[in-house]
C-alpha cells in the first residue's frame, strides 16, 4: 500500500518570474493547490482558480501563530490520509526549507504518522533581500531570526532578550507582516538598539522601494505586509550595548596593544584585591536596597571576573568561554533534579544530593585525603569563615546538641575574657569567645557575619546622625561630657527610628 504524501512547493518571494522550474510544474500538474496564505503575488500571477485552498481563515480565529501553523499540519496530514494515492500539494511563501515554521510543524506530523513528505525548494525572501541589501550572510555572521519567534520569546522569557540576538553582527527578520508583529519586534530591539537606529524595510523581488525608518517608528505609519523583511545594521563593537558580547570585545580591547596601559600591565595578583572590594560593595548594596547601585555595583564584580578571564587568555590559561562552559556544565551536574533524572522534593534533599554529587566529583579526582573544611576559602571575613567552618564540621555530628548548651558556653568563654591577663591571653581568649557566638548564631539560623555588619551600619547611621545635630549646636563632641553624649546619642537612635528615609532592608533588621 501507498504511503500518504504531501510535496511542500516554495513560491519564492513574490515575483512570478522568479518561481523555479520545478515548483512550476508541480503547482500546474496538481489537482488541488493548499496555499498559506493567498496574499502572496505568484498566487494571483498563477491563476490557480477552484483548485487553491487557503489557510488565511485560521489568522484570525486561533489564538497564536504556533497554534495556526499546528492546525495547517494536522489538515494537511488528514488531506493526505484521505487521498493516499494523490500527493498533496501545499504551497508557501519564499522557499520550503528556509525560514517556513508551518514546514517544522509539519515534519514533526508527517514524522509521527507515517506521511511521505518532499520538500521542493525555491528561492526565499533573505536570498532576494540579501540580494537588495548588499548582504552576503557568510561574509557578515548575518543573524536570521523569524518576527513570531522574538513576540514569543518576549512574552514567554522576557529575560533572555538582552542576549538573545548580537546586536554587533548583522540582522534580517522576516515574517513581520502585521502591525503587532512589528510592535513586538520593535519592544524586543530596544532592548538592545538606540530607539533612532535605522531599520531597512524591503519587499523583495518586487521592485519596491526600500523604506528606512527609525526603531521607535517601526509599527507606526510604515508600510508592511506579508512580503516585508527587517533589516538592521550592526552596532559599532565599541558601542556600549547591553550584551555581553560587546562587553568581552571592550575588554579585550583595553588588554590590547592599542590600548590602556594601566590595563595592559595588570596580572591576576595585581588586581585580586579589588574583585574582594568589589563583592563587599556589592553587598552593601544589597543591604540597603538600593537596586541601582546594586545593577552598578554587580556590574564592576562582573568587570573583575572579565578582566581575570581576558588576563587566563593572554597567558593561554582559559578564556571567558572556558569560565561560562565550566559553571553551566557544574551547573548542570549538580542540579539533576532539574537536568536530570533524579528527585528532590525539598531544599533539604537538594543539599543532600549535591553533597554526595561533590563527594562522587571528588572521588573521580582521586582526592582521597578529602576533609569537610576543605574548600572553605582562607580569604573570607573572619565572622563569616567561623560560620562556615563549624558549619562543616556540625555535619559530621561533631557539635552541640542544643542552642541552649552553646549558651552556657558563651558564659563560660565570657568568664575566661574577663580573668584573662595580657594581651596575648586575651586575645585568645575573646577569639574562643567570639567563636562561640558564632555557633550560638549558626544554632539560630542567623547569619553572624550579616548581623554584625547590619550592627555596624546601625551603629554609623546613628553616629553621623549625633554628628549632624553636634555640628548644628556648634558643639565639640571632643569636649561634651559623658552625660552630654548619652543624651546626644539617645536622641540620634530616637530621630533614627522615626526617620522614613532609612532603606528599607536595613531599618527592618536594625
Amino acid at each position: 500500500m501507498t504511503a500518504p504524501r504531501i510535496a511542500v512547493v516554495g513560491l519564492g518571494p513574490g515575483d512570478a518570474s522568479l518561481l523555479t522550474v520545478a515548483a512550476s510544474r508541480l503547482l500546474e500538474a496538481a489537482p488541488q493547490v493548499w496555499v498559506r496564505t493567498e496574499k502572496h503575488p505568484t498566487v494571483t500571477a498563477l491563476t490557480l482558480g477552484q483548485r487553491v485552498r487557503s489557510f488565511d481563515d485560521l489568522y484570525n480565529t486561533l489564538d497564536s501563530v504556533d497554534d495556526v501553523y499546528s492546525e495547517i499540519a494536522e489538515r494537511l496530514v488528514a488531506a493526505a490520509h484521505e487521498a493516499p494515492d494523490t500527493e498533496v500539494v501545499y504551497a508557501v511563501p519564499g522557499s520550503a526549507s528556509t525560514g517556513e515554521r508551518s514546514v517544522a510543524h509539519l515534519r514533526e506530523r508527517c514524522s509521527r504518522e507515517g506521511v511521505e513528505l518532499r520538500l521542493v525548494p525555491g528561492i526565499s525572501s533573505l536570498e532576494a533581500a540579501q540580494l537588495e541589501l548588499g548582504v552576503d550572510a557568510f561574509d557578515s555572521g548575518l543573524q536570521v531570526v523569524d518576527a513570531p519567534e522574538l513576540a514569543h520569546l518576549l512574552d514567554q522569557r522576557p529575560s533572555v532578550v538582552s542576549q538573545f540576538l548580537n546586536p554587533h553582527l548583522p540582522l534580517l527578520i522576516s515574517g513581520m507582516w502585521s502591525q503587532s508583529l512589528a510592535s513586538a519586534v520593535k519592544l524586543f530591539l530596544l532592548s538592545s538598539y538606540p530607539a533612532d537606529w535605522s531599520v531597512s524595510l524591503v519587499q523583495a523581488g518586487l521592485g519596491r522601494p526600500r523604506q528606512e525608518v527609525p526603531l521607535e517608528d517601526l509599527d507606526r505609519g510604515v508600510a508592511i505586509d506579508h512580503l516585508t523583511t527587517a533589516y538592521v545594521a550592526p552596532l559599532a563593537l565599541d558601542f556600549p550595548s547591553r550584551h555581553f558580547y560587546g562587553l568581552t570585545h571592550i575588554i579585550a580591547r583595553l588588554r590590547g596593544p592599542d590600548g590602556c596601559p594601566w590595563d595592559r600591565e595588570q596580572t591576576h595578583g595585581s588586581i585580586k584585591r579589588h574583585l574582594l572590594e568589589e563583592a563587599y560593595e556589592a553587598m552593601e548594596a544589597l543591604d540597603t536596597g538600593d537596586a541601582a547601585e546594586l545593577e552598578e555595583e554587580l556590574g564592576d564584580v562582573l568587570l573583575q571576573v572579565s578582566l581575570h578571564s581576558e588576563i587566563g587568555y593572554s597567558d593561554s590559561d582559559f578564556d571567558i568561554g572556558d569560565v561560562i562552559g565550566t559553571l553551566n556544565t557544574k551547573l548542570i551536574r549538580r542540579h539533576p533534579h532539574v537536568f536530570g533524572e533524579a528527585q528532590a522534593d525539598s531544599a533539604a534533599q537538594v543539599l543532600a544530593n549535591w553533597q554526595e554529587i561533590k563527594k562522587n566529583e571528588r572521588e573521580a579526582r582521586g582526592d582521597s585525603e578529602h576533609s569537610m573544611l576543605d574548600g572553605v576559602p582562607a580569604a573570607l571575613p573572619a565572622l563569616a569563615r567561623a560560620q562556615s567552618v563549624s558549619q562543616r564540621a556540625a555535619k559530621t555530628g561533631f557539635d552541640w546538641s542544643s542552642a541552649e548548651e552553646v549558651w552556657q558556653k558563651v558564659d563560660e568563654e565570657l568568664r575566661e575574657v574577663s580573668s584573662a591577663t595580657g594581651p596575648d591571653e586575651r586575645l585568645e581568649e575573646l577569639g574562643d569567645l567570639l567563636f562561640v557566638l558564632v555557633n550560638w548564631a549558626r544554632f539560630h539560623h542567623i547569619e553572624a557575619e550579616e548581623a554584625l555588619r547590619l550592627a555596624t551600619v546601625k551603629f554609623e547611621r546613628r553616629f553621623r546622625a549625633l554628628e549632624r545635630m553636634a555640628r548644628d549646636r556648634h558643639a565639640d563632641l571632643r569636649k561634651l561630657s559623658a552625660q552630654e553624649l548619652d543624651l546626644l546619642w539617645n536622641e540620634a537612635k530616637a530621630l533614627m527610628r522615626d526617620a522614613t528615609s532609612v532603606p528599607n532592608v536595613v531599618q527592618q533588621r536594625a
